[in-house]
């Protein structure tokens, strides 16, 4: 199966964490891959500290789509080309296994993979390729805001969180442990 978890309120990665280690507690691994988040996170320190859970990320953190430099666009561009390239990888490794009992073998989440397609920082159609190419074996599950239509379209689960009220209204800023 494959889920969306996007709109404009808080929580879209705390879910996905959270189905990562649903997975782990039934012994089963996880590839946990963000996008355009360079730099450390809570939920990234616990999640690497975990042996069946194999976290890839953008290792250079490049500032906002705003600050970044053309150099800086073409760079990222490549990390994330590459993320996906091991993704599909991965998930080509699942294709034949059958999942024993009810629930599948792997999960892959693709953090934040909406922002790099609406800012044209990723080859979407590698993209629309990794998402036609999940084999039953596999749950993937995606998280970002203004999902575009084919992500919508090859999801089996969409929920879209929505802002109703948050603390930056208030120019309270990001906290470590909460927000990040």
């Amino acid at each position: 199966m494959i889920h969306m978890y996007s709109g404009d309120g808080k929580g879209k990665t705390s879910i996905v964490t959270g189905m990562a280690v649903r997975m782990v507690g039934a012994g089963k691994p996880v590839l946990f891959v963000q996008f355009m988040k360079g730099n450390m996170s809570s939920e990234i320190r616990i999640l690497e500290s975990l042996p069946q859970v194999t976290v890839i990320k953008v290792e250079q953190n490049f500032g906002f789509y705003g600050s970044m430099s053309s150099e800086d666009k073409l760079k990222i561009t490549e990390c994330h080309n590459g993320l996906l390239q091991k993704v599909l990888y991965r998930i080509r490794q699942y294709k034949g296994i059958e999942s024993e009992g009810t629930g599948p073998e792997l999960l892959v989440v693709l953090d934040e993979i909406t922002h790099p397609c609406r800012c044209n920082l990723i080859d979407e159609q590698l993209l629309e390729q990794v998402l036609t190419e999940v084999p039953p074996s596999v749950e993937l599950a995606m998280t970002g805001r203004n999902p575009k239509e084919y992500m919508v379209r090859a999801s089996d689960y969409w929920s879209d969180l929505k802002m109703k009220k948050h603390p930056y209204e208030k120019n309270v800023v990001a906290r470590f442990g909460i927000e990040y």
